[in-house]
């Protein structure tokens, strides 16, 4: 019987969600059975094998939705083998020192909910997202500011999506063989 895995995301536009999407069709490949959840309205009631639980970075912020999550379940969580991923455009140039920042603000939302042995973190560059369905469910300040965020992102960075699809896929190949 084939492991069964919870990818549960938390994000804003969307982009956390395509990259959970991508993770989990890795797994499926792999053997796993994945159920891919927005953690906002997601509550654990059923057993899982393992737990990939991912987040956006906004203002060196995590979602506060991942964040509560975390602190609803590090019980369970704490059970199992867990992994975190970060989708943040931080990483638009994917350096030691960018991802040795990113992972300073992962610790300094952490520090406050009882640790949870984690399996891997996967650390992956952002994107600005102004369609798809978790972007159209936004009331109209939400989308106002991210088409602001957009509108400064591609200026400053001659660009809005970082996402490295490959590197995303490899991760999530490294996981699925810490799983098995």
């Amino acid at each position: 019987m084939s492991k069964k895995v919870l990818i549960g995301y938390s994000t804003w536009s969307g982009t956390t969600h395509e990259v959970a999407d991508a993770i989990s069709r890795e797994l499926q490949k792999a053997g796993f059975q994945t159920q891919v959840r927005n953690l906002k309205k997601f509550t654990l009631e059923e057993e899982f094998d393992a737990y990939i639980i991912g987040t956006s970075i906004h203002a060196s912020r995590p979602g506060g939705t991942f964040i509560n999550f975390l602190k609803k379940n590090h019980t369970e969580l704490n059970k199992k083998p867990t992994a975190y991923f970060v989708v943040c455009a931080n990483l638009y140039q994917d350096t030691p020192e960018n991802q040795k920042e990113t992972l300073e603000w992962m610790d300094e939302a952490l520090k406050d909910i009882p640790e949870i042995p984690i399996l891997d973190t996967g650390l992956f560059g952002g994107a600005v997202l102004t369609n798809g369905e978790d972007y159209n469910k936004l009331n109209f300040a939400a989308k106002f500011i991210i088409k602001s965020m957009k509108k400064s992102v591609d200026e400053k960075l001659n660009g809005n999506d970082f996402r490295d699809w490959e590197k995303i896929k490899a991760w999530a190949n490294e996981i699925a063989h810490k799983l098995k």
